[in-house]
């Protein structure tokens, strides 16, 4: 089968190309050796026009700016009808879903359509009428993949036909437990502390304003506490505080280590739009690493932790954070998920959507 991805080459600032990051490439790598692949990655932000290959898939990336509109959709047109695809898939942004809708049924090629969050959020939803169009994409589909089951639940009131859970992932080469002091030793993190971890954007959109809240609160009763912070932050939060630590690292292999550095990974968040239907990548990442986890209690992070006690908080409730933070520091132990992630490797997930999408065609 031949498979056009189109997926945008830039979110959050990463680069998903060129950092070889992101949900996309990592279900589709793994099928690269049995179907042939294609991503065509509108560039927002470089503006650069060019096609590499790795790891078996090609990357066709093209400018794209307001004014360039109608010449990258003239592009994304010839590559559609010369490429002989079987199989258009749409993700990361409802204008992406809305142009693979469009394409899908020009060409008559099936579309599916992956939703990773609950679009309404996002910043072209206020564009007149990218609403209507999106649902639009959404029902017609051929196929629908959402990131979450709350999510799954949601799309139902808009879409009849059945649409598949696949989660976020992790690689477990990658993400795994190694020694505690051997990772702060190569981090240069105090060997006798407490630390506390948070990896990913460091945003009030993801709670962050929560978790320096609960930081506070925790340093009132152990002094030795540190927070160890890994992800761009918001310019409105100030995390310039007394054992506040934020790296920034360039390889994911760094952010394991701080993972395996830590004592306890904190997950906050708000009761908005957002929250119920994400499923953090941060989320199996700590789980591989065997990290007491404290979460706010809400959305699929709670059916995943449902099991493991004091791993969830009531959202907003700052005492009762404290109070279980406080708890796993002390307890100072590893858990062992392993039940609970065994299935969530990114290469049985591929497995998953290669059975889903080969299905088509039966």
């Amino acid at each position: 089968m031949k498979i056009l991805v189109i997926m945008k080459r830039f979110s959050a600032n990463i680069d998903m190309v060129m950092q070889d990051f992101g949900r996309e490439i990592r279900l589709f790598e793994p099928l690269a050796k049995k179907h042939e692949i294609d991503f065509f990655c509108p560039d927002y932000k470089k503006r650069e026009s060019k096609t590499l290959i790795r790891k078996g898939i090609r990357f066709i990336i093209s400018p794209i700016s307001f004014f360039s509109i109608p010449n990258f959709l003239s592009i994304l047109k010839k590559q559609i009808k010369t490429g002989n695809y079987d199989l258009i898939v749409a993700t990361m942004d409802p204008l992406i879903g809305i142009i693979g809708n469009y394409y899908s049924k020009k060409f008559n090629i099936p579309l599916v359509y992956d939703l990773q969050d609950n679009f309404e959020i996002y910043h072209s939803y206020k564009i007149p009428f990218i609403g209507y169009f999106d649902k639009k994409a959404t029902r017609e589909a051929d196929l629908v993949l959402a990131v979450s089951k709350n999510l799954k639940k949601y799309i139902s009131k808009i879409r009849k036909m059945p649409t598949h859970v696949i989660e976020n992932g992790v690689n477990l080469s990658l993400f795994k437990k190694i020694s505690k002091d051997k990772a702060r030793s190569r981090l240069k993190l105090p060997k006798k502390a407490k630390i506390i971890v948070y990896v990913g954007s460091i945003s009030k959109i993801n709670g962050a304003d929560i978790m320096l809240d609960v930081f506070e609160e925790v340093r009132k009763e152990m002094p030795e506490a540190y927070l160890l912070l890994a992800g761009k932050v918001s310019r409105n939060l100030n995390i310039k505080k007394e054992n506040i630590i934020l790296m920034k690292f360039k390889k994911r292999d760094d952010v394991a280590l701080a993972l395996n550095a830590s004592d306890v990974a904190m997950l906050p968040k708000h009761v908005d739009n957002f929250s119920p239907y994400c499923f953090p990548y941060k989320l199996m990442e700590y789980m591989a690493c065997g990290l007491p986890i404290v979460a706010t209690d809400i959305g699929d992070v709670s059916i995943v932790l449902k099991n493991y006690a004091g791993s969830l908080v009531r959202p907003d409730d700052i005492e009762e954070y404290k109070n279980k933070v406080i708890s796993k520091l002390k307890e100072n132990k590893k858990v062992n998920y392993s039940k609970d992630i065994k299935n969530l490797t990114w290469e049985k997930l591929a497995k998953k959507i290669d059975k889903i999408i080969t299905g088509i065609y039966e």
